[in-house]
Parts: C-alpha cells; sequence; structure tokens
C-alpha cells in the first residue's frame, strides 16, 4: 500500500465503511453539525450539505470540498491550520490557490477529470500558507459523486515537511557516507603497504592491490577464505608458522607488532620478508566486527629509509651534501685541524652570468648544467674535502686539510680548468666562469658562519676586481 493508499484509508472508529462520503451522505449518515465560527454558515458555501460539516469538523486531516470547477465549498480547521488562512478566506477559491507556483499542474481540471474516471490521484507538492511558509504535502483528490445535482471532490492534504527534510538528511548522510568510503578505498588503493582486513571470523573481506601483488592472491580469489590461508607467514629461522596475526589481534583486543623474522609464503610458493601490524576493527557499539594487517616489503621499507636518509642530507637537484651535511663535516674537520695544527680552506663559489643562460636557454637548460658542474667540482677534490650547494648558483667547497694558502688556488684553478672545457647540455655548448673567494681557519675564523661569511666577502670582492676569478679575504675587504 502506498503512502497515499494508507493515509486515504485512515478512518475514526466511528466511522461507518462506504464507498465514499457522498455515498455516505446519501444513506443518511452524518455526525452531529456543530459549526465552529470558522465554518459559520457565512463562511460556507450554503450547497455544503449538514451530514458531512460535521465530518470534515472532526477530521485530523486537511479537507478540501470543491465543485466539479474545481472551486473550494468547504473545508475543515485542519486544513485552517495547515494554510494559516480562515474557512472565508479559503471559500470560492480554486483549490490550487495555496499550491507553490511553480507546482500548479498546467491542466487544473485534469486531476479531478482522473480521480472521476477512478485513477488514483496522489502527488507531492509544496504549499505557500498565507503566511508565506513553504510547505511540503502530500495531495491526494477523489471523487465524491454527485448529489442534488452537484459534482463534488474531496481534496486531503497531509504536512510531510519534516518527513520531506529527514529524507533529504538520511539521503545527505548516506552521500557523505559513500563519499567518505570512496575517500577510504581510494587511499587504502593508493598507499604502498598490503592491507587485509577480515570479518569477525577471521575470513577475509578486503585487501588491496598491494596485498595481491605481495601475496601472488588476487582479491576475488582470497575473499571469503580463511585469513591464515591467504596470509601465511612462518620464522624465518626455524620455519615453524607464525601465528595468525589477524585472530592473535582479535584476541588481544588491540594493536600488535609482528615479530621481526617473519617470512610470507606466497601463493606460489616462493616467500618474503615482511613487516607487519595488525588491529581490531570496531563497530559504533565498540563491538569486534573483524581485523585489518598492514604489510610491507621489508626489503622495500629499508631501502625507503635508506632513500629518505639520503635526500634528507643531500641537495635534490645535484646530488651534492646540502647544509646540513656540510656543516657536520666542517666541524669534523675543524676538530682535526686543532689536534694536527694546520689549515682548512672554505671556497665560495658563484657563477658569472647565470641568470643570463637561465634567462636565453632556459630553467631545464640551467638545471642540467648545475647538475653536470656539480659532478666535475667534486671531482676536482679529495675524498676527504666535500663540495655542497650553497642554493641557487652557489656552491661552497671545504678543503679538510691544506699545507699552504696556495694549495686553495691550485684547486681553484683546477675547477676553473674543468668548467671552462663544459660543453654540450641539451645541444647547447656552454663554457662557464666563476668567482670564488678564499678563506682560511685558523687566519680568518675559527668557526663556520665566520668563514662563510668571510670567504663570500672576498668573492665579492673579486668580482669587483678588474682581474676577476678569485681573491682570499683580506681584513680590508670590502662589505658586500
Amino acid at each position: 500500500m502506498s503512502d497515499h493508499d494508507h493515509f486515504q484509508g485512515r478512518q475514526t472508529p466511528t466511522t461507518p465503511r462506504t464507498a465514499s462520503l457522498g455515498q455516505w451522505e446519501n444513506e443518511g449518515g452524518g455526525l452531529p453539525s456543530q459549526r465552529s465560527p470558522a465554518t459559520s454558515p457565512q463562511a460556507t458555501d450554503p450547497d455544503a450539505s449538514s451530514a458531512h460539516a460535521g465530518l470534515l469538523q472532526a477530521l485530523p486531516v486537511a479537507i478540501l470540498i470543491t465543485d466539479r470547477n474545481g472551486t473550494i465549498r468547504d473545508s475543515n480547521p485542519a486544513c485552517h491550520d495547515l494554510y494559516g488562512a480562515s474557512a472565508a478566506d479559503l471559500l470560492g477559491q480554486p483549490w490550487h490557490h495555496y499550491l507553490n507556483p511553480a507546482d500548479v499542474p498546467v491542466d487544473r481540471q485534469q486531476p479531478m477529470e482522473a480521480a472521476d474516471q477512478g485513477q488514483p490521484v496522489a502527488f507531492e507538492t509544496r504549499l505557500l500558507s498565507a503566511s508565506g511558509k513553504l510547505l511540503w504535502a502530500r495531495y491526494g483528490i477523489a471523487s465524491l459523486g454527485s448529489a442534488n445535482g452537484s459534482h463534488r471532490h474531496i481534496h486531503t492534504i497531509e504536512d510531510i515537511t519534516e518527513l520531506k527534510a529527514s529524507r533529504q538528511a538520511t539521503a545527505s548522510s548516506s552521500q557523505a557516507l559513500s563519499a567518505e568510503r570512496e575517500r577510504a578505498r581510494v587511499t587504502l588503493e593508493s598507499i604502498g603497504d598490503g592491507v587485509i582486513s577480515t570479518d569477525s571470523d577471521g575470513r577475509v573481506s578486503y585487501m588491496n592491490a598491494v596485498a595481491e601483488e605481495l601475496t601472488g592472491w588476487t582479491r576475488d580469489a582470497a575473499r571469503g577464505r580463511a585469513f591464515g590461508e591467504v596470509f601465511s607467514i612462518a620464522d624465518s629461522e626455524s620455519g615453524e608458522t607464525a601465528r595468525n596475526p589477524a585472530v592473535h589481534t582479535m584476541e588481544r583486543g588491540k594493536i600488535i607488532q609482528m615479530a621481526p623474522n617473519c617470512l610470507l609464503r606466497r601463493r606460489d610458493g616462493s616467500e618474503l620478508a615482511i613487516e607487519d601490524s595488525a588491529a581490531p576493527i570496531l563497530d559504533v557499539d565498540e563491538q569486534m566486527v573483524g581485523a585489518v594487517v598492514v604489510f610491507r616489503d621489508r626489503k622495500m621499507s629499508r631501502e625507503t629509509t635508506e632513500r629518505m636518509a639520503h635526500m634528507a642530507r643531500h641537495d635534490v637537484l645535484t646530488g651534492l651534501p646540502n647544509r646540513l651535511a656540510f656543516a657536520e663535516h666542517f666541524s669534523q674537520a675543524i676538530g682535526m685541524a686543532r689536534r694536527h695544527q694546520h689549515r682548512v680552506g672554505l671556497l665560495f663559489i658563484d657563477l658569472d652570468n647565470f641568470k643570463r643562460i637561465n634567462d636565453s636557454l632556459g630553467h631545464e637548460v640551467g638545471d642540467q648544467l648545475l647538475a653536470q658542474l656539480a659532478g666535475l667540482l667534486a671531482g676536482c677534490v679529495r675524498s676527504t674535502d666535500m663540495v655542497s650547494r650553497h642554493g641557487g648558483d652557489e656552491f661552497v667547497v671545504l678543503l679538510s686539510t691544506l699545507d699552504k694558502p696556495e694549495d686553495a688556488y691550485r684547486v681553484v684553478e683546477k675547477m676553473q680548468a674543468a668548467a671552462t672545457r663544459f660543453a654540450n647540455v641539451h645541444g647547447h655548448s656552454i663554457s662557464l666562469t666563476f668567482t670564488t673567494g678564499i678563506s682560511l681557519y685558523p687566519d680568518d675564523g675559527d668557526d663556520m658562519a665566520t668563514l662563510m661569511e668571510r670567504a663570500d666577502r672576498a668573492m665579492y670582492q673579486a668580482k669587483l676586481s678588474s682581474k676577476g676569478g678569485h681573491a682570499f679575504f683580506h681584513p680590508e675587504t670590502t662589505q658586500p
């Protein structure tokens, strides 16, 4: 039974079951005719029968009675409350007067003609009350037949505004839940770890693409199987089957970590060293509904860790040690120099006219140029020395041991010669020059910040000099 059928079939216990209100009236039925002021004779069509007037007063559902033209001839208090209008306001109005204008049928007579033919007429529409309040209603129309030469229709109107809002909230909640599930699915498919979840019986309910690759099982083949069949692990030393992590975490009711020496027995019989963790899955009532196991290839994990450690200490573009690594190496070199009473040199290198290369050939060529130059500079120093990219087109070189200051000159000249021979970057023949400032420990300072600043000043002074090339720091060196 539809909502409309259910609504139309609702009757008070004292109402006899008859074919229609009109038929019941013709058969002599009726309730005591007690009119309220709202339905006084002055506010009600004189033709409206006193027999159904009492019934209209009693019904809690909003009711309109219209003639064959759809003009309102009677209404009940429930309708007055819903529309915010009196019986006098409604009398003589078309049946659709309080419908939202956008919802009024093009053919206003069609619903009543359908009702006359015995067709069920029920629809949801918006009402615009006399106060301008917009309501949702379930609207029904049925024929009352003809009495005293007058054909009438009964209109039932049920306020479903709250129901509509509840439906909308449910739909929005469902959409939000679907969106959240989709985000979770995308996340699980995107991460680099294998993920397998089970139900409370320990049977596989989900696995992501990485889990498929690591176990050798497809998700379709694995779904519904016992977790231990899909994810079988053994101790790498004894070869004994290890405890099922899904069952273990559900028994403990908390997150567990797998032993570090486990091997995953893949579907094809091969073995893979892995590391993993497992956690119970709880519902909103804190009831156990399954487990999730996250695992990864231990070799890949170690390689990732090493790669991240390298990236933390090296320049991404050139691969040279970054400032952090340079600072650590500097501290070690100065410590050795203090013990063995020898000099340390610091070179501050700035490429000449590098901006013009970037502007004319593009940043991609410029980046390739810097990367190749970095390799050339590093090839000009000893393994105990260090070349670091300081930023942009600037490089810093630490010469860990110098017997005499002139040794720093020789390194600079070797680097200049290598840069001058530099050619062929993306088909472009390029020869580079750069300017170098030199500071020495302990002559010009005993900490990195001081020596760096003074090498920078020496480089700036060399650029101002007509000779260019390179220069040592001197106390009278111009401040850049």
